[in-house]
Formats: structure tokens, C-alpha cells, sequence
């Protein structure tokens, strides 16, 4: 190797390996090969020949065969490379076998996300980089990969108006980036009518491996042979990165009609056409293996063939890849030293790398909502593993960082069916509105609706009745009649004489489920009544939710336990949008997301917007504290409220996981008007804080109990705005 290749070599070096210490020698081959410096290349046989012929930089300890080597600085090659000697691209830029990885190539967080709304096409910052990559890889094995004036140029993909998008890879001219620079531009080509995208479920083709991926997902959280709502498994498999357009299909239906383990089956429910689909246990003799898996661990795997279409993890050492910010590392280094384990905090990072590349060998990661959360050697006090929560960072340097550490022992009940299902699981429902608006009129006079909704849809009535017939179920109180031509349930409401309200079914032959729904009724209800009565002695039990009555007030002997940071992260959506807005108000990108959020009704788009709002707050500790310090000052103030009446403590039921709690009114921009509420889940010896609600998701939860007389928490005093900001009708805060 003469001089100008060695400086060449070291050039290569320094861009990955800025500064001297001893590293993995398979690291460093795997970086010289990526571009273009293999041993081979330059007459070596083995990597450690080449190292031994460079001793300006390379140099072994004690043995050779160890695995690494220690890079020296090299005060010539310095010299050379700070007088623009070479670039690191000059060996391979402008041949047509270039591999494109994400080791060679810069490609900005703000660029991809660009791209992503260019083209409409609702990937991740993440998947839009693979995308890229295998843009790049199928124009060069197609010939349409072109090098023209120092830039690399190929076609990515359409925009919605038709116009061509072109991906361009020049030379870094950063001195201390990566070798290759990624940007893109939109051209005048039009797309052709041969080249529009193809969506059919005849020639379209699910890989095997996608296949039981999707399999194991499924059966890990919905029950087998069971009709479940389309709706329902639609927005599960999109919510874990199962993207139907990728594999070819336009529809969602055509997609799932693939899947040799799913029937599906059009039916109408309350007079609106509806798809059911049913998971059967048929798919290859490995079903149970998955099932097992997945029922007992809760997990939403990962697929990580070569083939899959799904997402892909990062590949090499976590350290590679992932910033350990302070903030988490000292919560880690906490519990640890609290939980009396042993370690030697300076090696944590590595602990940490360990402990992740341990669980992807071994499967034990989770892929939801653009983050990935894996188990770490350490134990909670209930012997489970704590986990860790990466997220991809929107600020240049390393593409991840540690943005969680869960320490808390959690509630394991995990229920098949969400909540608001089960009755739809358990009846045909017919015209559930009229049914609705039927038993409002016979019920005690109440306030179904929010007092400023647009829509006058009985929305609390709703979700009371579905999450009360939750409970039941749990209870074992649904009570059917011998001959199984009856069946019934106490709705725990009662008329305006205080006679209690039943649901009542009959058999449902032919249809999805066992049972249909006749109405409400009370014991005096003529036929109904009497057919109440005759069949059940006694008739059906209302729901109960306190076994100790003690559990119904606040109790301030007990002590309360409260992680203000946790809870500020974990439900930052929750928080009004006008205190965030004020709290923002040095932090212009945070305020212009705000707006955003204001004006925004997708699911997905405002849970996107929250995660930018939650990585400018984790990032700065000074608004982070901020916020805090605001939570923490309304919580004292909400404690004060109690002490003067303890009505301002409302007991509410959790029917995610079947529990009482107390909620509190905090009042956030001010001390008299409360905004939203605080949960405190009760045991025997203290409070733990949990979450926060809106005021509509706190009214509903607290309504299931009894009817309300708090007067932070009125019906008449919550507004659309408190609904808007809610993700959706059902959703619940776990505890």
C-alpha cells in the first residue's frame, strides 16, 4: 500500500472513527468495506495484514486474534485531509455498483419528512429512508440509476398530482459527516399511464413470512372463531406498521380477504352495512406456538426476515445509532441504586447495548407507535424486566435516543375484546341509536350529552351502557333463562319511579352472534316484565364496584406517590391545548405544532403532532421543568379542594382494567376552573398517580359508578373543545 492509498485509507477512517481508542475490528472492515476499501481491494488476505502493514495507525495489544485494534491519530493523514487531500468518495462516487446503507450516506430527519408529505405516502421518517435506499437499489439493477455532473439521480416516486419526485446523492461537503449527501427534487415528468400504481387482490401476493407475522399478531390480541368488527382489526395491524399498499392492495377488505386464517362476512348492524371478520385457528402447525407466545407476553413482535415488507430494526451496536440523553439514565441509575442491584454506573451504556442486542436475537422487541421498547437485565419489584423505550430523534446526529425507562409495576390483566366491544361481541344490536333513545326516555331524568356538542347522539349514554355491561360481564351477572330463549342484564339505571331498567335479549338464529336486542325494560314493563319475573328469581344483580367502603373517599393519612416527569410525558395529549400554548411560549416550533394540533381531526396526525410537542419538552429541561413545576402546583392546589369537600375526590371506573380510582380536578391555567383531571389508583397503603384525562373522559369514567355531584365535574360545564381533544369516543388511559 503505497502513501496516497494510505492517505486515502485513513481518510475513510476518520470519518467513522473520529477520534483514537481501541475498537472492533469487525466494525472497522465492515466500514472500509462500505465504501469501497476492502483488504482484497488492496492485495490483503485478511484484515489484520492490511492493519500490519499500516502501523501509522493500527496497531494490536497482546493478541492479534482479540477482536480489536486500536486506531492512533496520524498527524501526516490530519495534515493531508485538512488540506482537502481527498474525499472519502472519491474511491467509489460515480460507479454504477454502489450499495447504498445508511453508513455512507447523510440524510436529514427534515428531508425525509419532506418527502413523506411530497408524496403523500403516510410512512414514517423511519420507512421513508428504507424506501429510498430500495429506490436506489431498484434503479440500479433496472439501469434507470444515472450519474450526471457529480450526482447520482433516480426516480423515488409520484406526488398525488402526478408529478415525478427524483432522489440525488452528491459528495458531503461536511468535513465531519458521512460521505455521501442525500436530497431530492421534483420534476415536470408526468406519470405515465402505464407506470400508475396497481392495487388488485388477484395478482397482488402476501409474503409468507408477512403472513405469519400478521398471524402472530393477531391471535396475541384477539380472541379465535369470534366475529370482530373490520374496523377494529384495520387500525390494529396499521397501528404496528402492516401497511396494505405495500404489499399491493388498495383496500383493506381485499387485503384481509387474502389471509387464509381470516373469514370475513358482510352483515347489517344498526342498519349500516358492516364487515365482520373472524381469526380461525387454521394456519400451519405452528398456530400454537404463536399463540402461546404472544397470549402470555402480550407482545407485538417483530418480523425480521429479508424478505418482510414490515418494519426493520436498526442494524449494528446500539451505541452506533442511539444517544443516551441524561435525564433517563439518571432515572435508570436511580432505580438501580434503589433496587440495591448491582452495577458500575460507568458501564451502563454498554449494559444497556448488551441487553439490546440480547433481546433482538432473541425477539423481544416491540414495535408500536414509531418506537421500539425492549427489556433490560434489571428488575421491577415484581420480578419483571424493566423496559427501555428508544424513539427516533428529530434532530441531526444519531438517529435514536432513550427517551423512557418504565420502572413501574403494572396491572397484567389484558382483556381479549377492548371494553366497548364486548356487547357488540356478545348481541346484535339492530338500531342502536332508537334502542338508546329509547331507554332515555324511560330512565331517570339525566343529562346524556355534553351541553355545546354538535352532535345530540347520547354519547354518554353510550359508552355508560357498553362499559356497564363490562362489568357485568366480569361479575358473572348476565343472566339467561334455562331454555336459553332469554337473557338479561340489570343496567344499573333506573326509571323515574327508581325500578330498575334490564336489557333484554332473545336467541339471534342465523346470526354472528348468540343474541339480539329486544329493549329496556323494568318488572312492570307488561309482557317483558312478566317474562322478567318468571324467568329469573331473583331477577338480575346491578353492577357493584366497592368492596370496602373507605375506598369511595380520599384519605389523607395515606401517601401519595407521584413521578411529575412520567406523568407529564405520558399524557401530554391530555392537557388542554391553551395551556400548552402558553407554556410554549419561548418555543417557537412548539407553538406553530400546537395550531397545527388545533385544527386537526386524524387520529394518527394528532398523535404525530403530541410525539414532536413531547420531543421538544424531553429535550429542554428548562420547559420540561416548567411544566412540571405548573402540574405540581395544581396537584397541591387540587388536594386543597378535597380537604374543603371531599366530593371533589370522584370515584371512576377503569374498565380497561377492571379498577377503581379517585379522580381530581386540576385546574392548569388558573386556581378556579378545572381543565382536566388527575388519577390516583388506590392500594392499601397509598395513592399512585397515573394519568391524566380530559374532562369528557374523566365524566364518562366517573359516571359508571354513580351519578355525579361534583361540581368541577357537570356535564353542563364541559365543552366540545374538552371532546375534540380526546383521540377517539373509547379510548382509555391505563393504568
Amino acid at each position: 500500500m503505497n502513501y496516497e492509498e494510505k492517505i486515502q485509507l485513513y481518510s475513510c477512517i476518520k470519518r467513522q472513527f473520529t477520534d483514537p481508542g481501541l475498537y472492533k475490528t469487525s466494525r472497522i472492515y465492515e466500514w472500509l468495506y462500505t465504501n469501497g476499501y476492502s483488504p482484497e481491494g488492496f492485495g490483503y488476505i485478511s484484515f489484520n495484514e492490511l492493519c500490519a502493514d499500516f502501523p501509522e495507525v493500527f496497531m494490536f495489544q497482546d493478541d492479534p486474534d482479540s477482536g480489536f485494534v486500536l486506531i492512533k491519530g496520524w498527524e501526516q493523514g490530519d495534515s493531508n485531509i485538512s488540506q482537502g487531500y481527498f474525499h472519502p468518495a472519491d474511491n467509489f462516487f460515480g460507479t454504477k455498483n454502489i450499495i447504498l446503507n445508511d453508513d455512507i450516506i447523510e440524510m436529514t430527519q427534515q428531508s425525509l419528512y419532506a418527502l413523506t408529505k411530497i408524496l403523500a405516502s403516510g410512512l414514517s421518517v423511519q420507512q421513508m429512508k428504507q424506501e429510498v435506499f430500495q429506490k436506489f437499489n431498484q434503479a440500479r439493477q433496472s439501469g434507470k440509476l444515472e450519474f450526471l455532473g457529480e450526482k447520482y439521480v433516480f426516480p423515488i416516486d409520484y406526488c398525488p398530482d402526478g408529478q415525478l419526485v427524483n432522489g440525488i446523492i452528491t459528495k458531503n461537503l461536511n468535513a465531519y459527516g458521512k460521505s455521501l449527501y442525500f436530497a431530492f427534487e421534483k420534476t415536470r415528468i408526468s406519470r405515465g399511464v402505464s407506470e400508475k400504481k396497481q392495487y388488485t387482490s388477484v395478482t397482488a401476493q402476501i409474503p409468507e413470512d408477512d403472513v405469519k407475522h400478521i398471524y402472530s399478531l393477531l391471535i396475541g390480541s384477539f380472541p379465535l372463531n369470534q366475529p370482530l368488527h373490520m374496523a377494529a382489526i384495520s387500525k390494529f395491524l396499521t397501528d404496528r406498521g402492516v401497511d396494505r399498499t405495500r404489499f399491493g392492495f388498495l383496500k383493506m377488505k381485499e387485503f384481509l380477504a387474502q389471509l387464509n386464517f381470516l373469514e370475513l362476512k358482510e352483515i347489517i348492524l344498526g342498519g349500516v352495512p358492516q364487515v365482520m371478520v373472524t381469526i380461525k385457528g387454521l394456519y400451519t402447525e405452528n398456530k400454537a406456538v404463536y399463540s402461546d407466545y404472544n397470549r402470555e407476553n402480550n407482545r407485538r413482535s417483530l418480523d425480521y426476515g429479508s424478505k418482510s415488507l414490515l418494519y426493520r430494526l436498526p442494524e449494528g451496536e446500539l451505541s452506533d445509532f442511539c444517544n443516551f440523553p441524561v435525564k433517563p439514565m439518571s432515572i435508570l441509575e436511580e432505580f438501580i441504586e434503589q433496587s440495591r442491584q448491582q452495577n458500575d454506573f460507568y458501564d451502563l451504556p454498554d449494559i444497556i447495548s448488551r441487553d439490546f442486542d440480547y433481546a433482538r436475537r432473541n425477539g423481544t422487541i416491540d414495535y408500536y407507535s414509531g418506537k421500539l421498547v425492549f427489556p433490560c437485565r434489571y428488575k421491577k419489584s415484581d420480578g419483571t424486566n424493566v423496559e427501555l423505550t428508544l424513539k427516533p430523534s428529530t434532530y441531526e446526529g444519531k438517529e435514536w435516543f432513550l427517551y423512557y425507562v418504565d420502572t413501574v409495576v403494572r396491572d397484567s390483566k389484558v382483556f381479549p375484546v377492548s371494553p366497548i366491544k364486548q356487547l357488540e361481541s356478545f348481541a346484535y344490536l339492530g338500531n342502536w341509536q332508537s334502542a338508546l333513545s329509547g331507554l332515555a326516555a324511560i330512565a331517570a331524568n339525566e343529562e346524556w350529552d355534553f351541553s355545546d356538542s354538535n352532535y345530540k347522539n347520547l354519547q354518554i349514554l353510550n359508552q355508560y351502557l357498553k362499559f356497564t355491561f363490562n362489568r357485568i360481564m366480569h361479575e358473572k351477572k348476565i343472566c339467561v333463562s334455562q331454555n336459553r330463549e332469554l337473557a338479561a342484564f340489570n343496567t344499573g339505571l333506573v326509571d323515574k319511579r327508581y325500578n330498575d331498567i334490564f336489557a333484554c335479549f332473545t336467541r339471534n338464529d342465523g346470526g354472528g352472534q348468540e343474541w339480539k336486542l329486544i329493549g329496556f325494560y323494568t318488572e312492570f314493563s307488561g309482557v317483558m316484565g312478566k317474562k322478567l319475573s318468571d324467568y329469573f328469581g331473583p331477577l338480575p344483580y346491578s353492577p357493584t364496584y366497592f368492596t370496602r367502603n373507605e375506598d369511595m373517599l380520599f384519605d389523607f393519612n395515606k401517601n401519595i406517590n407521584i413521578d411529575f416527569e412520567r406523568l407529564l410525558m405520558d399524557n401530554i395529549q391530555h392537557l388542554p391545548l391553551g395551556f400548552l400554548r402558553e407554556q410554549l411560549f419561548d418555543f417557537r416550533e412548539g407553538r406553530e405544532i400546537i395550531e397545527r394540533i388545533g385544527s386537526v381531526y386524524d387520529k394518527s396526525e394528532r398523535i404525530r403532532l403530541f410525539e414532536r410537542v413531547k420531543d421538544i419538552i424531553m429535550l429542554n429541561s428548562r420547559l420540561s421543568g416548567r411544566l412540571q413545576n405548573c402540574l405540581k402546583r395544581s396537584f397541591e392546589f387540587a388536594k386543597k379542594r378535597v380537604k374543603y369537600n371531599y366530593k371533589n375526590a370522584v370515584p371512576a371506573y377503569f374498565p380497561k382494567h377492571d379498577s377503581i380510582a379517585l379522580i381530581l380536578p386540576l385546574a392548569l391555567s388558573d386556581d378556579t376552573t378545572p381543565e382536566a383531571a388527575v388519577v390516583l389508583e388506590i392500594t392499601r397503603e397509598s395513592y399512585q398517580v397515573q394519568s391524566i384525562l380530559t374532562l369528557s373522559q374523566a365524566y364518562i369514567d366517573a359516571r359508571l359508578i354513580s351519578p355525579l355531584s361534583a361540581d368541577w365535574l357537570v356535564s353542563s360545564k364541559i365543552s366540545t373543545l374538552h371532546i375534540q381533544q380526546d383521540f377517539a369516543a373509547d379510548d382509555e388511559i391505563p393504568l
